[in-house]
């Protein structure tokens, strides 16, 4: 299968200047890229931090004491925001080094397993904080998670998953 992104690269002398144009073709009807030209292409492009990774992740801050060190967070992100939130309000302290894309999160502070409802309808992905909040307390308590807007999602799966661990779950 050809790539949609077809580039050239030729041997000859530096003095031409690569060539970029963009297309639509009639197969898919999408727009494509096609660069020509004599000079090789290369760089460094920078990847963002993933957000659904994030979430588990400063979720999983739960589970250490003292500090944690997460590094590419996506903070400019609305679940990002949330997620954060959730976390104050338990009682972590967050500082962020922008220039770095860091997050330093202490969860020394937090002393209660029910995060705030309002909170956790907002994102969908709230419910990763239940794991660490059974681990670290013994117990749970939180809303159902919210946020989707394909429409509600069974959470049959992290029931049966907590279930599976021990945990007694009631909805």
């Amino acid at each position: 299968m050809q790539n949609p992104f077809n580039y050239s690269l030729f041997n000859s002398p530096q003095t031409q200047k690569p060539q970029i144009r963009t297309q639509t073709t009639q197969i898919r009807e999408a727009e494509t890229l096609t660069i020509t030209g004599p000079t090789q292409l290369s760089g460094h492009v920078p990847i963002s931090g993933s957000k659904n990774s994030s979430l588990c992740l400063l979720a999983a801050t739960l589970l250490c004491s003292n500090s944690c060190l997460l590094h590419n967070v996506p903070t400019g992100l609305s679940d990002t925001k949330t997620m954060l939130s959730i976390l104050r309000l338990l009682g972590a302290k967050i500082e962020f080094n922008e220039r770095n894309k860091e997050i330093l999160v202490n969860t020394d502070g937090v002393g209660r397993a029910e995060p705030c409802l309002g909170e956790m309808r907002k994102i969908r992905g709230g419910f990763f904080v239940i794991g660490p909040l059974l681990a670290r307390f013994g117990e749970a308590v939180v809303g159902l998670p919210g946020g989707c807007d394909i429409g509600e999602r069974p959470v049959d799966l992290y029931v049966r998953g907590l279930r599976a661990l021990g945990a007694a779950v009631e909805i």
